[in-house]
């Protein structure tokens, strides 16, 4: 039987949630005003997406160009094989030597999720699944993805996703290189030495050192003052979101720097206490919905725990929202830290200030989480569906040295 409906009534991880756990074989289409997305499914897991803008081989070709791996005549030489052979541009691109079986699968990889991805950042539309006895695609060069690892990663990205648009307004915003990064040209360190957080600059190195991950290089350097942040992420591998989540950092550590409009456009203007007022009371709200969703759930017919009762499956589930609340606790007290230059002592401060909703501070099953603050740092952790201690279910996060001198003055940084 086809499954049909709105978004608004029946939200994306929740139809997610029933193809996996179902083990669903069929079409699901999502369609709103500006687009479509068609996502393919095997077994439950997603195996091929396109969207009605472009399918997936076309951004394919142009993905494998921007990024460098292979040129733009190699691609108009697959192109014009493909016409005559009507076989896929990926078996083209490697039967010809243009690209190697990993970087394709890994390109392939990246495509399809990226579109499932944005999917999760609609917030009104239709949808429509089509279940099938089988369905087509690149069975040699894609490896099907987990209807599980597109939650645990849609999830996060939602999450974060407010807190990058404080700093990131539009894709449409240019950026160029500070002084600073320009001045960049050592060689790269392991990704294990860079602290890449959101709070702040990590502790442990010497003052005034520089050291960014591979990925946070890579799109310094796609940076040059002309390109849109749009059209950055459409030549960076990394996909959308790593791409923009990057650019945070490198705008947080004064790296980048947004180009002023030029004339005849109208001018960017920075948010104020109103509109960054307007952000909390959205978030408040979007956190009311979840908890009002999460208190129905039970009773609607068509949701994943109804249909297949308190097993095992669902109860991963409630531990991978229980997660991923967690990190939105994490993402909502440095956003608090960022805005006030202080951490609260008690999380209930986070719901009365708009940064996050009452809702958001119980895990999945109705049970507080457990908040430590100290000079140090904080803790934020919670317990499984059966009460106990789960390290995965907790986050840690270390005040730099930097952050001890704005947190509790000059006196904090004495031996």
């Amino acid at each position: 039987m086809a499954l049909e409906g709105t978004l608004t009534d029946f939200g994306l991880a929740d139809i997610l949630q029933l193809i996996g756990i179902q083990r669903k074989t069929g079409v699901l289409t999502v369609e709103n005003e500006e687009d479509a997305v068609v996502v393919r499914f095997l077994e439950g897991q997603v195996v091929g997406a396109d969207t009605r803008q472009r399918n997936i081989e076309n951004l394919l070709g142009s993905v494998l160009v921007s990024t460098g791996r292979i040129t733009e005549a190699q691609l108009q030489e697959s192109l014009r094989i493909q016409k005559g052979t009507l076989q896929r541009l990926g078996y083209i691109l490697v039967q010809c030597g243009f690209v190697g079986e990993e970087d394709l699968q890994e390109a392939l990889r990246v495509q399809v999720s990226q579109i499932v991805y944005r999917l999760f950042r609609w917030r009104t539309g239709r949808y429509h699944f089509a279940p099938s006895e089988h369905v087509e695609y690149d069975r040699e060069n894609f490896v099907p993805i987990s209807v599980e690892t597109i939650l645990m990663e849609g999830a996060r990205m939602v999450d974060e996703w407010p807190i990058i648009e404080r700093r990131i307004r539009s894709g449409a915003v240019v950026l160029r290189r500070t002084a600073a990064g320009e001045a960049i040209e050592a060689p790269v360190r392991s990704i294990l030495e860079a602290d890449i957080d959101l709070v702040g600059a990590g502790g442990g190195k010497e003052e005034g050192e520089i050291v960014l991950s591979p990925d946070q290089l890579e799109i310094l350097r796609l940076v040059d003052g002309r390109s849109t942040v749009r059209e950055i992420a459409e030549r960076c591998p990394l996909g959308e979101f790593d791409t923009y989540r990057n650019l945070y950092e490198l705008l947080n550590r004064n790296l980048v720097e947004e180009v002023r409009a030029p004339v005849g456009l109208e001018p960017l203007v920075a948010r104020g206490a109103g509109e960054r007022l307007a952000g909390h009371a959205l978030a408040l709200l979007v956190g009311a919905l979840a908890l009002f969703s999460a208190s129905t759930m039970r009773f609607n017919p068509l949701t994943p725990w109804a249909l297949e009762g308190e097993s095992a499956a669902s109860e991963r589930l409630r531990g991978f929202a229980s997660r991923a609340r967690i990190g939105r606790i994490d993402q909502a007290l440095q956003a608090f830290y960022l805005d006030f230059g202080s951490v609260p002592d008690e999380l209930a401060i986070l719901p009365r200030t708009g940064y996050l909703g009452p809702a958001d501070l119980l895990d999945s099953w109705g049970r507080p989480y457990a908040f430590e603050r100290t000079s140090a740092g904080y803790r934020i952790a919670g317990l499984d569906g059966e009460g106990r201690v789960r390290p995965e279910i907790e986050v840690r996060r270390w005040f730099t040295a930097a952050q001890r001198l704005v947190l509790e003055g000059p006196a904090s940084l004495r031996p």
